[in-house]
């Protein structure tokens, strides 16, 4: 079982967006803005307003950005401006619009229609974008979609704080690179911290890993530590050759990846399901790193036709097979013979069972150890039983994973019951099989959302194109 969750991608947030931008009049304080070029300039009235118009191939400086436009109007008495079909330049970002509304009061911007901005790391597109400078802070109230080199980020509406920066995404949220795939309904991170939750229906799947998860919740940080919570947190892993696969549903799951370990703690409702073997327990320890796992709190294991029960049972694997089982204190071991039905038992203080290629070999119980072994005739029909009592330590031997013959050592007291209706159902004291309450293999989650389309959200705008047009020239 892996004991890694997928890691969340670094998606290069907007970092900066920097609009000073006003036809300079009598105020102070506000950036010098220089005119390179446009066919035409002219006042005229707005609704009642006083407009300064520049019109026709218009193109602006100041200190922080460059600035090519259809138009630009002013706004006077509002200190507004207005531009259309507008490409902005700044040190950090390449900006295009249909409509920009820009206070140059309050520095407050509004974007309207195909946007698009481009940075160093990545390209947003949204039709609708506010950025307020005085906090900080952009708004994207309608769906955005982020490309970076690695993969994109969809959503449905979307805040960034660039002083902490730190942005939250709401409304079937959508991550995909080449290695993975993550949604959920929402998505806060900050990656200075190097911190992302993702709340609400979250599904993920790890292309290199074979992981499949979802739950209600998760949390992911840059210690390595994954948190992934809900009313039934699921995993799956696929071996590499995708014939084996495990499952683990439970309330809660933590992981911890460090360079030389990693654990995986499951708590609460803890259903294990694999093509080897099931088990539920309220806690289940696996440590990658030592191919163990320890099942603890009303733990129950079952592999083939033998149940194991005991307060604590310890697991090692290989090749995501069992190899060795112990158990402690008093569990007691069950298998149904396949021919007859009966249940073969045997107890102890302490358990040990040892397996090859994934079949049981033989079961070891210590110290105040019972057995009961059902027998069969030459005819494989039940032939009464044997029940045995030592102190020290009794062995279970089987072939083919069945259960052949048995020995036991020091003070051994045993008696042979043969065939009767009032025998058939002799139990140890601490009988225990629940063939009931063993795991089904579990329903396969799917996306719920339509996979990413390659198109952009909107037709790109003609000063787009043309940049696009350019850099491939």
């Amino acid at each position: 079982m892996k004991k890694n969750i997928l890691p969340i991608p670094s998606l290069l947030i907007l970092t900066t967006f920097i609009l000073i931008l006003s036809i300079p009049y009598d105020s102070q304080g506000q950036s010098l803005v220089n005119i390179h070029q446009a066919d035409r300039a002219e006042g005229g009235i707005i609704n009642g307003e006083n407009v300064r118009k520049l019109l026709g191939n218009v193109i602006l400086s100041t200190d922080e950005m460059n600035m090519e436009a259809d138009s630009v109007y002013q706004f006077v008495d509002r200190q507004r401006l207005q531009g259309f079909n507008i490409q902005i330049e700044t040190e950090n970002e390449i900006i295009w619009a249909d409509t920009l509304y820009y206070n140059t009061q309050t520095d407050y911007s509004e974007l309207r229609g195909r946007v698009i901005i481009k940075s160093e790391n990545n390209t947003v597109f949204s039709d609708n974008m506010d950025v307020a400078l005085s906090l900080e802070l952009i708004i994207f109230s309608d769906p955005v979609r982020f490309e970076d080199e690695r993969g994109t980020l969809l959503a449905e509406s979307g805040l960034y704080y660039q002083d902490v920066d730190s942005a939250a995404f709401r409304g079937n949220v959508q991550l995909a690179d080449s290695t993975q795939y993550l949604e959920s309904d929402s998505l806060f991170m900050n990656r200075q911290k190097d911190l992302y939750e993702l709340f609400g229906r979250v599904y993920a799947e790890d292309f290199e890993d074979n992981v499949i998860f979802s739950g209600d919740y998760l949390y992911a940080d840059s210690t390595g530590y994954r948190l992934l919570t809900g009313d039934d947190a699921w995993l799956m892993e696929l071996s590499e050759n995708e014939a084996d696969t495990t499952h683990l549903l439970a309330k809660k799951i933590e992981l911890l990846e460090t360079d030389t370990t990693s654990t995986m703690d499951a708590f609460e409702s803890v259903r294990i399901w694999s093509t080897k073997f099931t088990a539920v327990a309220d806690t289940a320890l696996y440590r990658d790193h030592e191919e163990k796992f320890e099942l603890r709190s009303n733990p129950k294991l079952w592999q083939k036709n033998i149940q194991l029960t005991g307060p604590v049972i310890e697991a090692h694997l290989e090749n995501d097979d069992i190899r060795f089982l112990s158990s402690y204190t008093r569990p007691i071991a069950v298998q149904e013979d396949t021919l007859t039905g009966r249940l073969h038992q045997m107890a102890g203080d302490t358990l040990h069972a040892y397996f090859s290629e994934g079949v049981v070999e033989r079961i070891v119980v210590f110290d105040e150890s019972e057995i009961i072994f059902h027998q069969r005739d030459e005819n494989d029909d039940p032939d009464g039983l044997i029940e045995l009592i030592a102190q020290g330590s009794s062995t279970m031997y089987f072939l083919d994973g069945e259960f052949d013959f048995f020995r036991a050592e020091r003070n051994v007291d045993g008696s042979y019951l043969p065939e009767s209706a009032q025998n058939v159902n002799r139990r140890l004291d601490n009988f225990s099989w629940n063939p009931e309450q063993q795991p089904t293999r579990p329903m396969i989650q799917i996306p719920r959302l339509p996979a990413i389309p390659e198109e952009r959200p909107f037709e790109l705008p003609p000063r787009y194109v043309r940049y696009l047009e350019n850099n491939q020239n």
